[in-house]
């Protein structure tokens, strides 16, 4: 088989993939709904155990300190975990369910989860100080969490690839992105516009994605690109520990127009929530 036929059937078995499953569609359509009331989530989240499990563990978990047993779903989010982080843990753990990424052994998926975490938080917080109609609260962070979920999926349907992929690279998107384009011919963007595509979720996720590396884009979304551009690589020195080599990197990049002193402080803050978003990271991958 040439490489032409193998990146064909490739393709064919992204497109391949199964939908979403119903209950899936339902939690995901309900998180992004800024008008759900926690009865409405509960309901909907109770119709994955899976989901429902995790989410009791995590309220019962030391992470939280709480001293008596949590069974009542609804309880915990009102008094231990809080309607937002309900919302961006549930989109992020349906996800990682469908996706199953055990099979590659080089893939890290607490590190993945963080980096996804850390970048939605980022372009959230920095989405407030621009005036841009594309920039809600919900859109930017789904987009954030949404950006690399080609590289779950590619993980998921060819795991030997890209282990080999990981095998050869550092362990940065931007790196495993480069590597897969020379062996498979696609990029994790690639992939996961057409996941998207596959699962019918909003063209403006489509769109983040298969955009995300393009310089010429100019549609209503490039803004949005832009600030996940921006808070992808943030987020990359962030998760990495590396805030030494801010400096040199904020000087030499596009700012839309922020203050650095803005991007700083929210940098700061991420920093000092690490720790913390690699234990909701850890929940997430199971």
């Amino acid at each position: 088989m040439n490489q032409r036929e193998a990146l064909n059937l490739q393709i064919a078995s992204i497109k391949a993939l199964p939908p979403l499953p119903e209950t899936s569609v339902k939690i995901m359509t309900a998180v992004n709904d800024p008008d759900v009331s926690v009865n409405e989530l509960v309901e909907v989240i109770s119709q994955s155990a899976v989901l429902t499990a995790r989410l009791l563990g995590l309220a019962n978990s030391a992470y939280f300190g709480r001293s008596g047993e949590i069974i009542d779903l609804r309880v915990a989010i009102i008094q231990v975990l809080g309607l937002n982080l309900v919302k961006s843990l549930s989109l992020s753990i349906v996800l990682n369910v469908e996706l199953d990424t055990s099979k590659c052994q080089l893939f890290d998926a607490e590190y993945f989860w963080s980096h996804s975490l850390i970048t939605a938080v980022i372009a959230q917080k920095l989405a407030q100080h621009l005036d841009d109609e594309m920039l809600t609260p919900n859109i930017v962070y789904t987009s954030g969490l949404l950006l690399n979920i080609g590289l779950t999926a590619a993980v998921y349907i060819m795991p030997e690839e890209i282990n080999e992929v990981f095998s050869r690279v550092e362990k940065t998107e931007s790196g495993v992105s480069n590597q897969m384009l020379s062996m498979v011919g696609m990029t994790h963007y690639d992939i996961g516009a057409m996941l998207l595509a596959r699962w019918k979720l909003p063209e403006t996720y489509q769109i983040v994605i298969s955009k995300f590396r393009s310089t010429e884009f100019n549609g209503k979304e490039r803004g949005l690109i832009k600030l996940l551009q921006l808070s992808h690589l943030i987020g990359s020195y962030v998760v990495n520990d590396k805030y030494e080599d801010l400096p040199e990197v904020m000087a030499s990049i596009d700012t839309l127009s922020m203050p650095e002193s803005l991007i700083e402080s929210v940098v700061t803050e991420m920093a000092s929530k690490n720790e913390n978003i690699r234990g909701l990271a850890a929940l997430i991958s199971g």
